[in-house]
């Protein structure tokens, strides 16, 4: 035999991958104070364990993790320790050969969940992560991962265990809460084409209900062991082909859970199957918590064939047992206790059928159970104190089945019960339920009544006397009552509203009462409501203690005095009154009054607010004012760039209020006027920008300005703003600089000042501007000064233009000397490239001047022979060859792009 393996929410740290989890889920139970006791309920497979060790040894402790609900934000650890074992049971202990074991452990850990932290109104959720699920699973993709933490397998399938709970208070009052508990555990197995069934119901200690669905089961993040304690969401399993949550285990009828729990199946195939089970918790209709269990179903073939048992029924008027499923008794009051009976009768077609198994051959157990159908009671007082027996060679079992001189449900009409018998069947018993509708009439009683006959429906003005109301009752029977009372909505504050109602002691058949009524608005506010309905009720404790009450309804209204309307106004000119807008620029101001006056004297607040936004966020100004009758407040704001931004937000709607809350009944009256402030962009005047030459060997014409290399480029650079009130900063900078080849080597550094700013702009260029055998390049330098004026930014730009030229080089002007004499007469004495001015006599150079296309190099003399007798490379070279002898000697002047020669004639 094998079993159902369930997997729930438990946090357990086991070292490698396994499949040994049966199954569990948490419980979360409050012990006072905001106190709690957290347990994991694990159920645990004996007979696939990896572990070598007990697991309660094996993992002493356990760790969950707690999560806000709202944000996932995480709220702490909590772990688990001290595990308590016990074996788990089988429904038919004899159907089993140990092909299940299962133990069930219990970890908790007491913790205490402040008011303080624990107030999301969405509440919290427990979680942990574990993989891996069983790799034999039918209906999901779990497939064992190559290594125990390999964290990228696709693969695998993991558990995510899942607990939800609520705060721990809401609306500043404590919320006391358990989590829904003591879930059935199983251990059984289903066969295919037989009928399963288990009951999966809990029970919850604060009365909350409880509803049950089939959900997707949960994988984890990774595949590694334990996956890091993550938030939600969680991943869910991959179904198998032909698998999804319309056919979870091809069952036919396939697998379904009931609201109230009952999970039932026919299997079709041999298996084991994941499902997962959602019970929400519910309380005055609105969701509070929910748990969810992972379970597996095994489904083994070589169940044995059995017939079911079949139970009929026999009233006392009927000749012998007859098979009606919905049998229908009916009892006066005044039947005896031993003849408020019917009888039934058990029998079994296994018990004449010989079996292979000696202890079921011709023989079969049977056994009773009585359950109430659409109501809950327990119902075991109405069978008798033997409810099993064992039958034997095809024989029958007779059970009496007596019912209460009470009705059952607390209205006193008709209810319903099933008597299920139940064989020995395996792995689950086999049923069959007769349904009896019984009708018990119950004893004779009085019902217990008003004195007053009619409801009551009054109207009186704020200010009446207390009203006074006799609400006594009386039973003829003299039982003893009691009496209470309801609110019908809308619900208030009984003791505010001035409303008192209590009882005396009874006296004889008359219960003393009395309610009454203070309409005083100084006793309740009756801003929102001024009608009140309550009802009465009397019940009275006859012998089946039936619900059956009398009631008495009131109906009270109070109509408040009247009150004169607040009025609110402005001293804005006409044009500019609401609901027109106001338009105001950045760096302009706004300024108005408000006032308020209230005929009737009564205090006045008149305050105001921003419609999205609060003032201070814009330093807005408004100090409001609190006095009877009149009241006045100025409005101002100063619109400066630190406080507002037209660009993104330009309208301003203002909601001015003035509120008469303090008269007598404290009604809320008020009234608003709104006015709407566009802000646009300020005003402003562009910077002027100018530029000036200051390099008095070169003119500078319409910004522009022609150069030949070597000559110094300087201009100076003013930016002036005329803007004041503020005053702007201004900043001069360089936007763009183009030329035939991009410039280099200029000097600028951009300024700032407020009002007014100064910058120089210099170059001294070199022969780098010169590409491509180009020697004239020209060039546009862009400038630009800037306001800081906010939301509205302005500038002025120039440009300037020069060109700028190689130095002029021309060969054919160059003839250097022929002959030198050095005599000592002081002419000719030395051979140069120089000539002599005529006016001044001063000696000047005859080479070509260097420039971007060549430069001088050297030169070298030599004689007649060819020997080198001179070289220099200095422009300025002076030979002077007074050892030399006469004759002819040439010279090379060499160049950077080409050669001079030429002859010299010594002559001494």
């Amino acid at each position: 035999m094998k079993k159902i393996i369930l997997i729930v929410f438990c946090l357990l740290a086991f070292p490698v991958v396994a499949s040994h989890i049966v199954g569990g889920e948490f419980e979360l139970v409050h012990l006072g104070n905001y106190r709690f006791r957290l347990s994991l309920i694990y159920y645990f497979d004996l007979n696939n364990n990896t572990f070598t060790r007990p697991p309660e040894v094996e993992e002493p402790t356990i760790t969950v993790a707690i999560f806000r609900k709202s944000d996932n934000v995480f709220m702490r650890f909590v772990t688990l320790a001290n595990p308590i074992k016990t074996r788990v049971s089988y429904t038919q202990p004899e159907c089993s050969s140990g092909e299940i074991r299962t133990d069930k452990l219990v970890y908790s850990a007491e913790l205490t969940l402040p008011a303080s932290q624990y107030n999301s109104p969405d509440g919290y959720y427990v979680i942990w992560e574990r993989c891996c699920r069983n790799y034999v699973i039918h209906n999901i993709v779990s497939e064992q991962p190559p290594n125990v933490n390999n964290p990228n397998f696709q693969n695998a399938a993991g558990q995510t265990f899942y607990l939800h709970f609520p705060p721990v208070v809401k609306n500043n009052t404590a919320f006391i809460n358990s989590s829904p508990r003591l879930f059935p555990p199983l251990n059984d197995y289903a066969c295919p084409y037989k009928p399963y069934y288990a009951d999966f119901g809990g029970t919850d200690d604060d009365g909350d209900s409880l509803v049950y669905s089939l959900v997707v089961p949960l994988s984890t993040h990774s595949s590694e062991s334990f996956p890091p304690l993550r938030p939600a969401p969680y991943p869910e399993v991959r179904w198998k082909p032909g698998y999804g949550m319309q056919n979870i285990m091809n069952g036919n009828p396939d697998l379904r859970i009931s609201r109230d729990g009952m999970l039932t199946v026919t299997p079709t195939s041999q298996g084991l199957y994941v499902f997962a089970v959602k019970c929400d918790e519910y309380r005055d209709g609105v969701k509070i918590g929910e748990i969810r269990r992972d379970f597996q179903m095994l489904v083994v073939d070589g169940c044995p064939q059995a017939d079911p048992p079949q139970i009929l029924g026999k009233r006392s008027a009927d000749a012998g047992f007859i098979w009606d499923e919905n049998m229908n008794v009916t009892f006066a009051n005044d039947v005896p206790d031993g003849d408020r009976c019917i009888q039934v009768r058990v029998s079994d077609l296994d018990s004449s059928k010989p079996s292979t198994n000696p202890k079921d051959n011709y023989r079969e157990r049977v056994t009773i159970k009585a359950i109430a159908l659409g109501f809950k009671k327990d119902l075991t007082s109405i069978l008798p104190s033997v409810k099993n027996a064992v039958l034997l060679n095809g024989s029958t079992v007779d059970f009496n089945i007596c019912f209460d001189k009470c009705p059952l449900t607390a209205g006193g009409g008709p209810y319903q019960v099933g008597i299920v018998a139940y064989d020995d069947a395996c792995s689950l018993p086999l049923t069959d339920t007769l349904k009896i509708t019984v009708t018990v009439e119950p004893p004779d009683n009085a019902k217990p009544r008003f004195v007053i006959t009619n409801d009551v429906s009054a109207t009186y003005p704020e200010g009446s006397p207390k009203q006074t109301w006799a609400v006594d009752a009386v039973d003829a029977d003299g039982d003893a009552m009691d009496m209470f009372m309801v609110m019908q909505p809308p619900v208030f504050n009984f003791a505010q509203a001035g409303m008192t109602f209590k009882t005396t002691p009874q006296v004889g058949n008359r219960l003393p009462a009395e309610f009454t009524w203070d309409p005083n608005c100084t006793v309740f506010d009756f801003t929102n409501q001024t009608e009140f309905n309550l009802r009465f009720l009397v019940e009275d404790h006859d012998l089946c203690d039936l619900k059956d009450p009398d009631t008495l309804n009131f109906k009270l209204n109070i109509t408040l005095p009247p009150n004169a309307d607040p009025v609110i106004s402005t001293d804005l000119p006409p044009g500019q009154l609401p609901p027109n807008t106001i338009s105001r620029k950045v760096f302009e101001s706004l300024h108005f009054n408000v006032s308020g006056t209230d005929a009737d004297n009564d205090k006045l607040v008149l305050k105001a607010e921003g419609d999205g936004f609060t003032l201070a966020q814009y330093s807005m100004i408004f100090p409001g004012d609190t006095k009877p009758g009149n009241v006045t407040s100025p409005y101002d704001w100063s619109i400066l760039c630190n406080n507002v931004n037209p660009l993104q937000k330009q309208d301003f709607p203002l909601r001015f209020i003035l509120v008469d809350d303090n008269n007598k009944c404290r009604v809320y009256k008020a009234d608003t006027l709104t006015v709407n402030v566009h802000v646009a962009p300020p005003d402003n005047l562009k910077p002027l920008l100018t530029v000036t030459n200051t390099n008095p060997d070169l003119t500078f014409i319409n910004r522009e300005q022609s150069i030949i290399l070597g000559q110094q480029i300087s201009l100076a650079l003013t930016a002036t703003d005329d803007n004041n009130q503020p005053v702007d900063g201004v900043r001069i900078e360089l936007v763009e600089a183009t030329g035939n080849v991009e410039p280099r080597g200029y000097l600028f550094a951009p300024a700032e000042g407020i009002g007014s700013a100064q910058t120089t702009f210099s170059w001294l260029p070199d022969c780098s501007i010169f590409e491509n055998a180009l020697y004239r390049n020209s060039y546009t330098f862009a400038f630009r000064a800037v306001d800081d004026r906010c939301f509205n930014i302005k500038a002025d730009t120039l440009e300037v233009n020069l060109n700028i030229a190689d130095i002029e080089s021309r060969s054919e002007d160059f003839i250097p000397p022929n002959i030198i004499t050095p005599n000592g007469d002081a002419y000719n004495e030395f051979f140069a490239m120089v000539r002599e001015e005529t006016d001044s006599g001063a000696l000047v150079s005859i080479l070509p001047p260097d420039n971007c296309i060549g430069k001088f190099v050297s030169v070298h003399i030599y004689n007649r022979w060819g020997k080198e007798v001179y070289e220099s490379k200095s422009r300025d070279f002076r030979w002077y060859p007074q050892s030399e002898a006469a004759g002819v000697y040439f010279y090379t002047l060499k160049y950077s792009h080409k050669e001079y020669k030429g002859s010299i004639t010594l002559r001494n």
